[in-house]
């Protein structure tokens, strides 16, 4: 009996899809081989880099604002500005917290750090000579494809330059991750690094030195306007100005006494950072399994590059046995 069902029809087109389907899946069980030695060539990569790689742990330090005690004169504004959607600090407490949160990639921080030689020289070590006890441009393999490529695609090149500030703000700005939970009052640093203790120290000494910089901008700020508002105290002779300029002047002085104090100014840490028991990256499970599934796929398309191949090599011949 003759088929009248058209060429073209649904279920010639079903019938069709589940023919190439089939015939996929015997191309690639076909070449079943290819597949298990290509996806153990990858295992192999992946199980020489797990033996090279670095492994980094990841060191934390959880701060929130200190509580020193400063006025809240922003309160209400702050509790109007939250119904638009504005955010205003509430007090000096978290000014002072948001401006720390700033300045962890600020270069002003950079440069205090890079007045730390043992932080340098751990940072920078592949351009620290022990030997000789001074900075040299690194020399190498790398170093050098790096700079012919960059030749040869016309890239700009710099002259080499000793660790400063300047190249230690861009290391903050690319390891240092600072995560805030806008609805929390909390800030928590991230450093990764091979050697965890090194990773709790650099944090522990960021820290320390970011809040000694916001201290003495705030203990310098505030003692000019004490000695502003202590000279203006002394001319003004209307009562309502000399009620309202020592306001101020008691708001200063409260200040002053916060950044004096030997506490934490703007932020304040949950005891010392911590590292991770364990290394961080990379993951020898996620390296394993991605190795594994890059094997599958690539040796997959490489069995069907081959059959494809294969079919149209012998494309011609076909033709001639047919004609």
């Amino acid at each position: 009996m003759v088929s009248t069902q058209p060429a073209n029809s649904p279920d010639t087109q079903i019938a069709s899809d589940e023919i190439d389907l089939r015939e996929l899946f015997r191309t690639i069980w076909a070449g079943r081989w290819i597949i298990m030695v290509v996806t153990a060539a990858f295992l192999g990569l992946a199980s020489l880099y797990l033996h090279n790689a670095t492994y980094r742990y990841t060191a934390e330090l959880t701060l929130t604002p200190a509580q020193s005690g400063g006025g809240a004169k922003l309160a209400g504004l702050g509790g109007l500005a939250s119904l638009a959607g504005i955010n205003i600090p509430q007090g000096q407490e978290e000014l002072s917290f948001s401006l720390y949160a700033e300045g962890v990639h600020s270069r002003g921080l950079a440069e205090a750090l890079a007045a730390h030689p043992d932080l340098m020289r751990v940072i920078f070590s592949n351009e620290w000579n022990e030997e000789t006890g001074q900075w040299q441009q690194p020399r190498g393999f790398v170093s050098s494809t790096i700079a012919v490529i960059k030749n040869l695609l016309g890239a700009p090149t710099f002259a080499w330059s000793p660790p400063d500030g300047a190249r230690l703000q861009e290391f903050l700005q690319r390891e240092v991750e600072v995560a805030q939970d806008p609805k929390n009052p909390f800030l928590t640093l991230r450093f990764n690094h091979k050697d965890p203790a090194f990773a709790v120290r650099f944090l522990n000494t960021l820290n320390n030195e970011l809040d000694n910089i916001l201290r003495r901008k705030a203990l310098e700020r505030s003692t000019g306007n004490i000695a502003y508002l202590s000279s203006q105290l002394e001319r003004v002779t209307l009562a309502e100005h000399r009620a309202a300029i020592a306001e101020s002047l008691s708001e200063q002085e409260k200040q002053r006494m916060a950044a004096s104090s030997s506490a934490p100014y703007a932020a304040d840490p949950f005891g010392s950072a911590n590292a991770s028991l364990r290394p961080t990256s990379p993951r020898p499970s996620l390296v394993l399994v991605a190795s594994v599934l890059g094997g599958i796929i690539f040796g997959s398309l490489l069995v069907l590059v081959r059959s494809s191949y294969a079919a149209f090599k012998h494309m011609p011949e076909r033709e001639e046995a047919s004609a």
